[in-house]
């Protein structure tokens, strides 16, 4: 099956820009043109998208998936070694950012819990003031932790 640039992005969620684009930075195969040169995107093309997508999806930075891309275009099977290294390192990435947001997640349904304790009475004032401050210090600590590559 073939897919205008309308279709494939619709089936894709992106836009026909970002497509785009990913054709300029060399990302895609050479993508076929019909009797008005018109884009033409084979199931082939989408399913090559949609790795760049799920690639982006998990904020591997643009300079890692064009180094992947490409060995994946041009290295055949002697790049094998090298592209599992890529995807073992961003796996590594990706482990990070889950433990900093389950520590966060704790934090945000500790803080839920003090406000139920808030709320229903059982919490003094200097409980609630030194809970406050230790649990805002945890949280700088933790959104220090959280590492963004863009």
């Amino acid at each position: 099956m073939n897919y205008t640039t309308n279709e494939a992005a619709q089936k894709l969620g992106i836009t026909k820009d970002t497509l785009f684009y990913y054709e300029r930075e060399g990302l895609l195969p050479q993508i076929e043109r019909d009797e008005m040169n018109r884009r033409i995107y084979s199931e082939s093309d989408i399913e090559w998208i949609f790795l760049i997508r799920c690639l982006r999806d998990t904020d591997m930075p643009m300079c890692k998936i064009k180094q992947y891309i490409s060995l994946l275009k041009h290295g055949g099977e002697n790049s094998i070694p090298e592209r599992k290294n890529i995807l073992v390192e961003h796996e590594a990435f990706i482990i990070g950012k889950i433990k900093a947001y389950q520590d966060l997640l704790l934090l945000i349904k500790k803080k839920i819990e003090f406000y139920d304790e808030v709320l229903n009475d059982k919490n003094t004032e200097s409980q609630k003031c030194m809970d406050y401050l230790m649990e805002w210090e945890h949280f700088k600590e933790l959104l220090g932790g959280i590492a963004y590559e863009k």
